[in-house]
């Protein structure tokens, strides 16, 4: 099956494309249900996706047990930042990117 069948078929089935690329085979990865997925070679990966509700839950629970959780997240963002300045690797810049993107939206809720 060509590539334009196989991605045609992963978005008539309401999968998302992305703009990365499997590891293994250069194929455009696509998403369904919290599923980060190469149909090509069909490898597969859970996706770390945050529900801001269970994350402004999750923060609510914890506001008696711990102050200061925004110095600690502005902390790890600023380190992270540095990391990222840093890093050359591509899939490293993207990890990178990814927990300053959640660090962020975790603050928001403190």
């Amino acid at each position: 099956m060509d590539e334009i069948n196989i991605a045609s078929k992963e978005l008539a089935k309401g999968a998302k494309m992305l703009s990365k690329h499997c590891e293994n085979c250069g194929f455009p990865l696509f998403e369904r249900d919290s599923k980060e997925y190469c149909p090509n070679c069909k490898s597969e990966k859970i996706v770390s996706i945050l529900d801001d509700k269970k994350i402004n839950k999750e923060f609510k629970s914890h506001d008696i047990t711990y102050k200061g959780k925004s110095e600690v997240l502005d902390k790890k963002i600023e380190y992270l930042f540095k990391k990222l300045d840093e890093e050359t690797e591509i899939t490293r810049i993207n990890e990178i990117s990814q927990a300053i993107c959640a660090l962020i939206k975790i603050k928001k809720y403190t």
